[in-house]
Order: structure tokens, then C-alpha cells, then sequence
């Protein structure tokens, strides 16, 4: 899994949360609704970026919380983070495709990955996160998580209302390379994905050891829906750009 596309957008990847109106209004509410009551649980965030998420969660009340990122500088960012309002979270400079940092093993209640599934060049780099994740977890415990959606469209501009377009190559066929457009800061960022099978994420995540899967629905929050109006959000309910599932061992 490559690091160097997020090296150069450590800086400016936050202001991404300012572009796309889906984050906030979509995959928040969802995700902070599947991944539930956190308080006291002991939570890992694989492909913790900047630390968005991995900070949430700290927030609402997870007791031991870190996370894994593959890019230096947004690890970076995340420590930088953390020394100017410390909430307690580890952060470590790791590629989750090649297995668990030591000393992790069966250390927590909830492994997290949002928008890393999609990052996997190949399938054993599929099964190498999955695997991560599970080795990760406790008795009982869930891995939530998020991918790109492999039926996206192939018109790039269908999400384009909701702050991105998406380039998929004619003929895709699995593991086919993605590209994905949209501005950080005022720059033009363009960063690749592969797209997969639900049905490929799902035998990985079986292989890994995980028992049971369980693929999502996106709800739009009532926010949302005052501010941008019900009829935005047709397209993204329709064909979403990302899954969300739940796997649990």
C-alpha cells in the first residue's frame, strides 16, 4: 500500500471536511451510529490519517484509543494534534497490509478503518488488513469500516454535487485502479483507490476469522436534509461512492 499520494496532502487534508458535504452529513451520523456506545472500550483506528476519527472517537468517551497510519507526515499532523490538545491517543507510523504492530494483539473491543479497504493494490493486501484488524481484536470484538463502492458509475461527474469526481476505467475488472478528484486547501488533489467486490471484501474478512458481516445503509442526518434539502442526497443514497460494513468475530 502506497504512503507517498498522502504524504503530500498531510497539510492540507483536513480542509477536505470544508468540500465534501457527504462526511458530515452522511458517513458521521452512520458510522457514529453503527459503531455505537464506545465509552470505556478500548479502540484501534487502522489508516488513522490526520486523526479525524481516531480523535471523535477518543471524545465521546473510548478509554484507550490509537491509531495506525502508513504516511509519515499525517502521523505527524496527528502528533501535532495531540501535543496541542492532548486527549491521550498513540499514533503509530505502520503499514496495516503487513501485519499488527506489536504488542496490539487482542488488546481492544473495536478496530475502525475509514476509507483504508479501498487503498489495497491486491487482494493479499485486502487480507493483510483484514487480518490486522482481526488480530487486533478481543473475544467478540468488531472491525466497522468503509470502501469504495465497486458499481460506482462511470460518469466522473456523478458525484460532483457532492465535492469529488470519481474516474473509473472502461471494462473494470477487480483490483481496477480509481481515481478520485477534489480540492484541499485550494489545491487540486488527485489520489488513487482500487475498486473491489463487496463479495471480495466479504470472503477476505471471512478468511481472517471475522463471523459474521454486515453491509450498511447510509442515512442522511436531519441536518443534512435542512441544509441541503432531500433531494441532494437522491444520487449519493442511490449509488453511494463508499460501503460501510460491519464484521464481527
Amino acid at each position: 500500500m502506497s504512503h507517498t499520494q498522502y504524504d503530500k496532502t498531510a497539510d492540507v487534508y483536513d480542509d477536505s471536511l470544508n468540500v465534501l458535504t457527504y462526511p458530515a452529513y452522511v458517513e458521521e451520523p452512520t458510522y457514529r451510529a453503527v459503531i455505537g456506545d464506545v465509552r470505556g472500550r478500548n479502540v484501534l483506528d487502522l489508516g488513522s490519517g490526520t486523526g479525524i476519527w481516531t480523535r471523535r472517537i477518543k471524545q465521546v468517551g473510548a478509554d484507550r484509543v490509537e491509531g495506525v497510519e502508513v504516511s509519515a507526515p499525517m502521523v505527524d499532523v496527528s502528533r501535532d494534534k495531540e501535543r496541542e490538545d492532548p486527549l491521550g491517543i498513540t499514533y503509530h507510523v505502520a503499514d496495516v497490509t503487513k501485519g499488527l504492530i506489536e504488542g496490539l494483539a487482542g488488546c481492544f473491543d473495536l478496530v475502525t478503518g475509514i476509507n483504508v479497504l479501498h487503498y489495497s493494490s491486491s487482494r493479499s493486501e485486502i487480507a493483510g488488513m483484514c487480518g490486522t484488524a482481526r488480530s487486533a481484536l478481543r473475544p467478540g470484538g468488531r472491525f466497522v469500516a468503509t470502501c469504495a463502492n465497486w458499481d460506482m458509475p462511470d460518469d466522473p461527474e456523478y458525484y460532483a454535487q457532492y465535492g469529488l469526481s470519481c474516474t473509473v476505467p472502461p471494462n473494470r475488472e477487480e483490483g481496477t485502479k480509481a481515481i478520485v478528484e477534489t480540492t484541499m486547501g485550494g489545491e487540486h488533489i488527485t489520489l488513487d483507490f482500487y475498486l473491489w467486490r463487496r463479495e471480495t471484501y466479504a470472503d477476505t474478512l471471512r478468511a481472517a476469522g471475522f463471523r459474521t458481516i454486515r453491509w450498511h445503509d447510509w442515512q442522511v442526518s436531519p441536518d443534512g436534509i435542512e441544509k441541503h434539502g432531500a433531494e441532494h442526497w437522491k444520487r449519493f443514497l442511490a449509488i453511494p461512492s463508499i460501503h460501510l460494513v460491519e464484521a464481527h468475530v
